[in-house]
């Protein structure tokens, strides 16, 4: 009778971890479904954002904008605990990612030369360009 009472309590504890696993994918799938449209996530230091000469600081500059009009973004920090550098596998900062309205990856930046800056903020203009 112990043992079938252990079991019950193990799959109990099994269905409650699975339950709250799947209520936390399912929070960060819908970050990129904000009224339809593309989301963005950047990863950055943001202590360069304010640098003239600096890259990355143009990135985040381009970012910004798409957010000022209207692309839903988030801003994260490399050291930051979120399950969206997990999910996404995130390992070089900057990185800038495209998500469709399921939270697919639908675009991905890495790094800071000057053909990723460029190809970012015409990708950031494009997206905006076709936002309703």
């Amino acid at each position: 009778m112990r043992v079938r009472w252990l079991g019950v309590g193990l799959v109990g504890v099994l269905v409650v971890c699975t339950l709250l696993l799947k209520s936390r994918t399912r929070h960060n799938a819908t970050f990129a479904t904000v009224n339809g449209s593309p989301a963005v996530i950047l990863v950055a230091d943001f202590s360069e954002a304010n640098d003239p000469n600096d890259r990355c600081a143009d990135i985040i500059r381009a970012v910004r904008e798409a957010s000022k009009r209207g692309i839903n973004v988030a801003e994260l920090p490399p050291d930051s605990n979120s399950d969206l550098l997990r999910r996404y596998h995130v390992l070089t900062v900057p990185t800038v990612l495209l998500l469709d309205v399921s939270g697919k990856e639908i675009g991905r930046f890495e790094g800071e030369d000057s053909t990723t800056v460029k190809a970012v903020q015409t990708r950031l203009s494009a997206l905006v360009e076709s936002k309703p």
